[in-house]
């Protein structure tokens, strides 16, 4: 991304400051880590389950999540709405507002379309609220506070996802699905402490960054990256310089990834269910637990790609997510007879692998992009969701067809896909170096 020119960057090791916690902690935060409960935990467990109980096939479970990543595919929608009328807080609680009615479609009704409504308005209002929240950091506070800030956003975030992860598999389905629609209540009850004013005193917009600066605000950001750095249709005219560069083979490799990914996510709960016999509380709480045990590595992953360089390590998370599918495809085909241990370890080297895949495909982004105004990361995000909506369909239906645990091994041969694409990479930065 050429932006004007870098300046130098102290990466800090600490994701989390431990001092003056109340200046960089505002009381929306809240409202951030119920968005997390909602979007990235309770739908994670509860879309699947719902399609399920309604007699729905491996496939439309599929279709159901592919609809949910379509409507966060408006992310950049909101983005230039709120630049263009500075209506971030309308469209915040408007996201909520779209979730819960997400939500309560499923609830109510089920009848298969409604619900996949239903399913592409979680994502929509998602997009939504993501992007507001983002850009009350970004554009009310100063760029040196912006790790900070947002790695607490994040924090909350995450807190809330996991819980909602571990609730979600404690209910049953329509009560999970009524109980997420009406947690957005307490959502817009709070999120309006301390959210700034655009126009005031505190309004600081950023309309430039330096690379440097957003690649040290990207290894504490993760999914917040995209936000961050939509993608506009006025990229596509960059299309044609980009898959003939080190950038082009990077998004090669992470549309695999993500298309490999999702094959196998979209269907976790249920997967879990059919090929190992975990219960559906089990594999809520397992999947919560190994996502919070991962939470401290994205300080030793931007320690690692400081020291050894983003495309070793992104090597690694792939490498260790191929193994793990791969074994969890093999432990589903010899029906074991105790399998729980195993698939413990290899679900939660799957899950917690994470904030090295995540930490240097940020820091690759940012590096590689061979042009600026935000269209690298934001193709970077567009391929990422189009492949996680093209994975849940094709999941769905190899599940289908050949049952549960073979989806692993469709994972497992698209990461490999993948891990040959950054070998490539990684001798095309060798031979350039």
């Amino acid at each position: 991304m050429a932006f004007s020119a870098p300046v130098p960057v102290h990466h800090s090791t600490a994701v989390i400051p431990s001092r003056h916690l109340g200046r960089w902690i505002e009381p929306w935060y809240v409202a951030y880590a119920i968005l997390g409960a909602l979007a990235s935990g309770s739908a994670v467990i509860l879309i699947p389950l719902a399609v399920t109980a309604r007699g729905g096939s491996a496939t439309q479970i599929g279709a159901a999540i592919a609809a949910q990543n379509l409507g966060a595919l408006f992310a950049p929608f909101w983005g230039w709405l709120s630049d263009r009328f500075k209506d971030y807080r309308p469209i915040f609680f408007g996201g909520f507002l779209l979730i819960g009615a997400g939500f309560l479609a499923f609830a109510l009704t089920a009848n298969a379309s409604i619900c996949l409504v239903g399913a592409f308005l979680i994502g929509f209002g998602t997009g939504a609220s993501n992007t507001v929240a983002c850009l009350f950091v970004v554009e009310f506070t100063p760029a040196s506070e912006w790790g900070q800030r947002i790695s607490w956003l994040q924090t909350f975030n995450a807190i809330g996802s996991v819980l909602g992860l571990a609730g979600a598999g404690l209910l049953r389905t329509d009560r999970g699905m009524l109980l997420s629609a009406l947690l957005v209540v307490p959502a817009l009850l709070v999120g309006g402490w301390g959210l700034p004013v655009p126009g005031g005193k505190y309004h600081v917009p950023h309309v430039k960054a330096t690379r440097a600066l957003l690649a040290s605000v990207a290894r504490r950001v993760e999914p917040l990256t995209g936000w961050l750095h939509p993608f506009h249709f006025s990229d596509f005219k960059e299309l044609g310089t980009v898959f003939a560069t080190s950038f082009g083979v990077f998004l090669t490799a992470w549309f695999f990834l993500s298309f490999a990914i999702s094959s196998f996510s979209s269907l976790y709960p249920v997967l879990m269910l059919k090929s190992f016999g975990l219960t559906v509380a089990k594999s809520s709480l397992l999947i919560s637990v190994a996502t919070a045990i991962s939470i401290p590595l994205y300080n030793f992953a931007g320690r690692l790609t400081n020291r050894r360089g983003p495309t070793l390590v992104l090597s690694i998370g792939i490498a260790v997510r191929m193994l793990a599918l791969a074994g969890l495809w093999l432990v589903g085909i010899f029906h074991l007879a105790s399998p729980l241990l195993l698939v413990v370890v290899l679900f939660g080297s799957f899950q917690g692998i994470w904030p090295l895949l995540s930490v240097a495909s940020n820091d690759l982004s940012a590096a590689l992009a061979p042009f600026g105004k935000g269209a690298a990361l934001g193709l970077f995000n567009a391929a990422a969701a189009i492949a996680s909506a093209g994975g849940a369909i094709a999941g769905g239906a190899v599940a289908e067809r050949f049952g549960y645990p073979s989806a692993s091994l469709f994972a497992a041969c698209g990461t490999a896909v993948a891990l040959a694409c950054v070998f490539s990479l990684s001798r095309r930065r060798s031979q350039a170096s």
